[in-house]
């Protein structure tokens, strides 16, 4: 026998052996407890566990800085449209409060009556109401609206004053709180005739009632027409104080705080409206005899 032949026959015996003892161990793993296998397991995975627990906190510490990296950036990008939206909130509310001055300085006109035969135009006060010399206050109206001295201002609360001067799209008005206004009034519950004169203050005073005119506090005082320049029934104040013969009247309208007025146009047709005190349409009362200047009746419907 050659010796190729026996090297062959010698490792088909150690390849039977090998695989007789792989058969048998198959067997016995098969037939074994694992318990001790799984014992192994947990102990190398309870020293493994820490190790892998230590090597990963970096990277979890990193990926903590790039979520704070991104969280930072849209809390940027929230911010900065949060600011945008706020200015353009800010700029809606301004414009808001605007409109509503606006409305409700035009809401005080609105509800002015025009008499017959007169035009309200609506008119905007620019210049502040009154002065330590002169209470007047200058409108966005003028000869080109139609306006003409003489012309009657109001608002819905009541009377305003007088047009005194006129340009072509500006014209003053007199008030009735200044020193020069005379205004031609009755007492709404008697229709006893007066006069209020301003003195350059927040008040009127009523002068020329006849003697057995009695006035009381709260009565209102109204135009009374005389002369034609102003219209009959334009609420001018109400008296708030009586005291002997001074008789003080709270003006009805707030002339500290005008914006928009009404200024009625027309109704003067062949009145001499040159001389706006009204020193030339009103002649006091004769304090001798018993005669009246002024007849008519009163709220209770009694001759007068």
């Amino acid at each position: 026998m050659r010796a190729s032949d026996k090297a062959k026959i010698r490792q088909r015996r150690i390849g039977h052996t090998l695989l007789v003892v792989a058969s048998f161990s198959l067997m016995f793993l098969g037939k074994a407890d694992f318990s001790a296998l799984r014992s192994a397991r947990m102990g190398l995975n309870d020293f493994i566990a820490p190790v892998v627990d230590l090597l990963s906190a970096p990277v979890r510490g990193v990926e903590t800085m790039v979520q704070g990296i991104r969280t930072v950036a849209s809390l940027r990008a929230e911010n900065v449209r949060l600011q945008a939206e706020n200015a353009m909130l800010k700029r809606w509310r301004r414009r808001a409060e605007i409109l509503e001055s606006e409305n409700r300085q035009l809401r005080s006109v609105a509800g002015a009556v025009s008499p017959d035969r007169r035009v309200a135009l609506t008119a905007r006060a620019v210049t502040a109401p009154g002065g330590a010399f002169a209470h007047t206050v200058l409108v966005a109206n003028g000869s080109d609206q139609g306006i003409a001295a003489g012309n009657p201002v109001v608002t819905a609360d009541g009377l305003v004053g007088l047009v005194v001067d006129v340009g072509a799209a500006y014209s003053r008005v007199l008030m009735i709180s200044d020193i020069n206004a005379q205004i031609p009034v009755i007492l709404a519950s008697s229709s006893w005739p007066g006069v209020t004169t301003g003195n350059n203050g927040p008040f009127l005073a009523l002068r020329y009632l006849p003697e057995e005119a009695m006035p009381r506090v709260g009565e209102l005082v109204l135009t009374s027409g005389h002369g034609g320049v102003l219209p009959a029934g334009v609420p001018v104040g109400r008296i708030d104080l009586v005291q002997d013969d001074y008789v003080r009247i709270k003006p009805a309208v707030d002339l500290r705080n005008l914006s928009y007025v009404s200024i009625l146009v027309g109704g003067t047709d062949g009145i001499d409206t040159n001389n706006l005190e009204l020193g030339e349409y009103y002649t006091p009362l004769p304090q001798d005899d018993d005669s009246r200047l002024f007849e008519g009746v009163n709220a209770l419907g009694e001759r007068q």
